[in-house]
């Protein structure tokens, strides 16, 4: 359900949830209006504002805490992004300096590799999938780099190099993958919604003789309310939906190595 709403544009899920929160915000003013009159919100006014201001503080300090942590989230997803790129990269050119015979089959199965990773992987995290089985291209890339004998120095060299290069595009697929199932507790979920949800019902003790006032204030709230939490929910998964990480470091490594190789 959760990757299925992540699929929409981002636009019309962010200005539903808006909308939704603003009318569900209005209505508990009405029927708290209806409950609580004037007359007997106003002696409790200054309680009223002093409790506000410290839950305000609360829920801020929680909020603050939490865009950080899938902010970092999301950084780290990308960057476990890139970091493969870039070892395909080196990987390609480092091949350049390995014997002739075996060059070819190595460079083919990166290439395949990152294909795979683009129109295969990465379609499938955007739907929240799980990536669990082992990449038969990354599997194919070791077996034609342990074929390879290296005869000059140079080429042992640039083997050596090869070799680490494969074991680092490796642990940067396992980042990659394990960075895809990053998400916050749902205890924290718990919190945020229901915190919400308090400092919304403490706006509706204000004592404000004016309802058509006190609806704009509240809708305010909640908008801002439900762009906050939109966020969070949509950064909370760094692979999913329109709102994440991009595969475009891969696409450029092929389209860089399709100039300098080309068929």
């Amino acid at each position: 359900m959760v990757s299925g709403i992540l699929q929409l544009p981002a636009a019309l899920v962010g200005s539903v949830s808006v909308a939704l929160v603003i009318v569900l915000a209005v209505l508990g003013l009405l029927a708290a209006r209806r409950v609580f009159s004037h007359d007997r919100l106003k002696p409790t006014e200054t309680a009223t504002t002093q409790v506000l201001a410290m839950s305000g503080l609360l829920y801020a300090v929680l909020v603050a805490f939490v865009v950080v942590i899938v902010w970092q989230q999301f950084n780290d997803a990308q960057k476990r992004t890139e970091e493969e790129a870039v070892a395909i990269s080196d990987l390609l050119h480092d091949s350049e300096g390995l014997p002739a015979a075996g060059r070819p089959a190595v460079q083919q199965t990166l290439v395949d590799y990152a294909k795979d990773v683009v129109d295969g992987e990465f379609p499938r995290m955007r739907r929240g999938e799980s990536i669990v089985e082992e990449s038969s291209h990354l599997t194919e890339v070791w077996r034609d780099v342990l074929t390879i004998e290296p005869s000059s120095e140079s080429e042992k060299t640039f083997y050596g190099e090869v070799v680490t290069k494969v074991n680092d595009l490796a642990s940067a697929r396992t980042a990659r993958i394990a960075a895809a199932d990053y998400h916050i507790p749902g205890e924290l979920w718990v919190m945020l919604l229901g915190g919400g949800a308090i400092i919304l019902i403490f706006t509706y003790l204000f004592p404000t003789p004016d309802a058509v006032l006190h609806s704009v204030l509240i809708g305010l709230a909640g908008a801002l309310l439900a762009f906050v939490l939109y966020l969070i929910f949509a950064m909370e998964h760094p692979f999913v939906g329109t709102i994440a990480v991009s595969d475009h470091p891969y696409v450029n490594v092929l389209n860089a190595w399709a100039k300098l190789k080309p068929h």
